[in-house]
């Protein structure tokens, strides 16, 4: 049965008996073979398997990269219409300052004008004022008969006296004019 297993036949000249070392080593040389198959086959099996991870592998890189590149496009998508978005809220508030600037400039050059027309206004009416005054002020003098030439002629210093001081007795009033011309 065991020559039946190690696959060994006797052959008939060599007789029907064997040695115990010749069958110890066929069975070594047996099992040496089968050692030799049993390894060829877990190369290859080995091998098999070390190809079908290192294709997986290489499928999941691949699958990785499309990935990689596809977040990438998004990402870039998204930067680009932020940016946009940006920019355009940027313009706009720009847009929205340069009317504020232009309607500001137009309220002061409106208050400006405004004021200056009521300046203007007010210094007409206080240039008429003047004159009205001035108006009653001489009448008052010619209804006191007060000369207006003499008054225009002489100098004034402080609340319209004059610079002069006018002679003892033309100031008490004794009416005589000969003092009064002094050299």
């Amino acid at each position: 049965s065991l020559s039946k297993q190690i696959g060994y036949r006797p052959s008939v000249a060599m007789g029907a008996c064997m040695s115990a070392k010749a069958i110890a080593a066929q069975k070594e040389l047996y099992a040496l073979r089968e050692l030799q198959s049993a390894q060829r086959n877990a190369h290859e099996e080995m091998s098999k398997v070390k190809t079908q991870h290192a294709e997986r592998v290489m499928q999941l890189q691949a699958e990785h990269q499309l990935e990689v590149r596809d977040m990438h496009g998004r990402i870039a998508k998204m930067i680009e219409s932020t940016s946009d978005e940006n920019r355009k809220i940027q313009e706009a508030h720009m847009d929205e300052m340069r009317q504020m600037h232009d309607r500001h400039t137009k309220e002061v050059r409106r208050i400006q004008e405004d004021h200056h027309n009521h300046m203007q206004q007010e210094l007409l009416r206080h240039v008429e004022e003047v004159r009205k005054m001035q108006v009653e002020y001489r009448n008052q003098l010619k209804g006191l008969g007060v000369d207006m030439r003499y008054l225009n002629s002489t100098s004034r210093g402080w609340c319209g006296m004059p610079t002069t001081a006018l002679p003892k007795d033309m100031a008490m009033g004794n009416g005589h004019n000969d003092k009064a011309i002094a050299p």
